[in-house]
């Protein structure tokens, strides 16, 4: 992965849609987002374009799959012990 710092703030997703190809085994995501660690007050967050991503099959289920391991962990109350080497 690559890891470009992101001085203004970290991006948070606002809304998104959804579409697939089963003859091409893939996912069209399209994606929005705002920057809310990077102004003070909702009236001035930076509104980011909307994004979209081409998702194999196979990716499409691993980040399922880590997506409802990171749900389940915040709803059972686990904290992530490691390093949060994404956060901070």
């Amino acid at each position: 992965m690559n890891s470009k710092d992101e001085l203004s703030g970290m991006r948070e997703l606002t809304s998104f849609k959804m579409d697939h190809s089963s003859m091409g085994n893939l996912i069209i995501l399209r994606t929005s987002f705002v920057d809310t660690l990077a102004a003070i007050g909702l009236e001035n967050v930076p509104i980011h374009p909307d994004q979209d991503v081409m998702i194999r099959l196979s990716m499409a289920k691993l980040l399922v799959q880590e997506l409802q391991k990171r749900i389940d962990y915040i709803e059972a109350g686990i904290e992530n012990t490691q390093d949060h080497q994404l956060i901070m």
